[in-house]
């Protein structure tokens, strides 16, 4: 079950495992529900606030802010109307040299392992922003282009990023436990929601499969996921409503059915919670 939020999809190609989200043509201002993957993920923020949360802690996020994303971390990203960040998502192992040096052994061996990263913020206006800010200005421009040799601009770029980061003292040692019991459990109560959530989902009947009372499930979930479990069930319905005005034509109304709504007006009360707009307007800004 631990394995069904882990993210599914292929970062960039097996030849080119790299990519940035949102991609050419997405919406932007949108939300991505809690989920983990093994790759390195660099968030930057660009225009609005964005709300993040990583691990256990929760953030606000503006333009200029950079927030880094551990190998296996929970995490979710809610961006809602306004908002605007791009995601760099890479294996650790992408930065790595054939030749053994220095360079290797002190800085992209112990990153590939998981024992070095970035602190998980870096606010616009801190020391060493400006350097990695502009590292990846490269990356963004050598994948728009995409000349001959794009692929390794992007590596050099990255590498940069990563000199920059050392040279300014951003690099931390980490000393995270692979599989601690609340890590696992809080991957399976996301894993299972995610998959249940277009039911009719009953509190009771989620907190007795988990093996908790409803009084504790409800506390251990919000003090961990940074929100009421019926809120949460919600913003995973609202996140597949706007996954299908972007990609379909369904009619507005069947996809609030379809995503578990049972109330249209209720419905359109908690999308307009998220984006800032109906999802009428959401489409029609979107091109849905």
């Amino acid at each position: 079950m631990d394995a069904s939020r882990l993210e599914k999809r292929t970062h960039g190609t097996e030849e080119f495992p790299f990519q940035i989200y949102p991609v050419s043509g997405s919406q932007d201002g949108d939300v991505i529900p809690y989920h983990w993957h093994p790759e390195l993920e660099i968030i930057r923020i660009l225009t609005g606030e964005v709300g993040l949360t990583i691990a256990d802690k929760r953030y606000t996020g503006v333009a200029g802010d950079l927030f880094f994303v551990g190998t296996g971390e929970l995490h979710e990203i809610r961006s809602g109307h306004g908002g605007q960040f791009r995601s760099f998502v890479f294996p650790a192992d992408f930065l790595q040299f054939r030749r053994t040096d220095r360079a290797q052994t002190e800085l992209l061996a112990p990153l590939e392992d998981g024992r070095l990263w970035f602190g998980t913020t870096l606010w616009a206006g801190e020391a060493g922003n400006p350097a990695l800010q502009k590292a990846l200005d490269e990356v963004m421009e050598a994948c728009a282009e995409k000349r001959e040799g794009f692929e390794l601009r992007v590596k050099a770029s990255l590498l940069t990023l990563v000199a920059e980061g050392a040279g300014a003292g951003l690099l931390r040692s980490v000393q995270r436990p692979a599989r601690d019991y609340k890590t696992q459990l809080l991957r399976e109560i996301v894993a299972y929601l995610n998959e249940h959530c277009t039911e009719q989902l009953r509190l009771t009947d989620v907190s007795q499969h988990f093996g908790m009372s409803p009084q504790y499930f409800c506390s251990f979930f919000k003090a961990n996921l940074g929100r009421p479990f019926v809120q949460h069930i919600n913003f995973l319905r609202i996140e597949r409503a706007s996954r299908l005005l972007r990609e379909t034509d369904q009619p507005i109304m069947e996809i609030g059915f379809a995503v578990g709504f049972e109330n249209f007006s209720y419905f359109i009360k908690r999308f307009r919670a998220v984006f800032g707009c109906t999802p009428s307007a959401y489409r029609k800004a979107g091109g849905g």
